[in-house]
């Protein structure tokens, strides 16, 4: 069937072409019964406008970047990106954009020229972003709209999408105090981004004194599993840990067995991410649900307000919450 044309809904309605380009683009402001009218007849025509035809009239080219820090196996064996992704990108989708990827680090630099100094992106969505970054300095030095989901370290921007961090380390002293842990260590990597900063921050004021940062050299298992088992043998042994990922509390649950002693009735695990990973471990995991599917649709709506030129609401804090699990019961 084929689609009307502009020049049709505007005969039809009895307006100019102009009118209906400013009745789609919402580029100037058009009398509200005049505006109905186009809009029944463009209904009745079965038309929409092309994303040429909106591109030319907006003067937007309903393109954004988007950039994640991490890149190959880290992006593909992450449940938070895996989730992240798709619903980001449907969320684009069903505002009229499109995603044009960009690597980071010195990958990302070709980029700056034909997307950023030619204006042939509206603005961009940088996921866990790293000051110094060549193609996140040109956003920013360009003035281009862009949301970052989990915040710069600078402080410089605060249109972020994230959980509260420090809540989360507080919601999980709770439980574990309550089930008998003592000793608790925070096992982390070593990163340049502020999901990290921020559960550093948030587990020593929820463990002021008693806790313990454990350092694994990589974000796996078999790391994980080396730096829990040294924290085991050490000392002061830790009796619980909180894993800033899924991935490095299967580490612990693996140093945990190794050193003979029981996941849950004698060292508790908590992760951060609540996937298949964390409910098919061989015990299965205490978890935070960071609700991820939630930080796609925010960081859009906030980029798209930002660039039609208003000013959001932000930061926009996702609620999480803790699911307990069999690696966190004492017995």
């Amino acid at each position: 069937m084929r689609r009307a044309t502009i020049f049709e809904v505007a005969e039809a309605a009895g307006v100019s072409i102009t009118t209906v380009s400013h009745v789609f683009s919402g580029k100037r402001r058009v009398n509200a019964q005049t505006r109905t009218r186009v809009l029944e007849t463009a209904a009745r025509l079965s038309y929409s406008p092309s994303s040429t035809a909106q591109a030319l009239a907006t003067g937007r080219n309903f393109a954004l970047a988007l950039q994640v820090s991490f890149t190959g196996e880290t992006i593909m064996r992450n449940p938070f990106f895996a989730s992240l992704l798709p619903t980001l990108s449907l969320a684009a989708v069903e505002r009229g954009y499109s995603f044009v990827y960009v690597p980071p680090a010195e990958a990302g630099r070709r980029f700056v020229d034909p997307l950023v100094r030619e204006q042939r992106i509206d603005g961009a969505v940088l996921v866990d972003p790293l000051e110094g970054d060549p193609f996140v300095e040109a956003i920013r030095k360009a003035g281009l709209p862009f949301v970052t989901v989990g915040r710069l370290l600078d402080g410089s921007s605060d249109v972020w999408v994230d959980n509260d961090h420090a809540s989360i380390c507080a919601a999980v002293a709770e439980h574990l105090a309550a089930a008998g842990y003592e000793r608790a260590g925070l096992l982390t990597i070593e990163t340049g981004v502020s999901y990290g900063a921020d559960y550093l921050a948030g587990f020593r004021a929820a463990f002021p004194g008693v806790g313990r940062v454990v350092v694994a050299d990589a974000l796996n298992a078999r790391e994980a599993a080396l730096a829990a088992a040294a924290a085991l043998a050490c000392g002061d042994p830790r009796d619980a840990f909180l894993c800033i990922h899924e991935r490095l509390a299967l580490g612990a649950e693996e140093a945990i067995e190794g050193a003979g002693l029981r996941v849950g009735g004698d060292v508790g695990v908590v992760a951060v991410g609540d996937s298949a990973i964390a409910r098919q471990a061989c015990v299965p995991l205490t978890s935070v649900n960071i609700c991820t599917d939630r930080f796609g649709p925010a960081a859009v709506a906030l980029l798209d307000e930002l660039i039609a030129g208003g000013r959001p609401t932000a930061p926009v804090v996702i609620p999480a919450r803790l699911v307990a699990r069999a690696s966190t019961v004492r017995s």
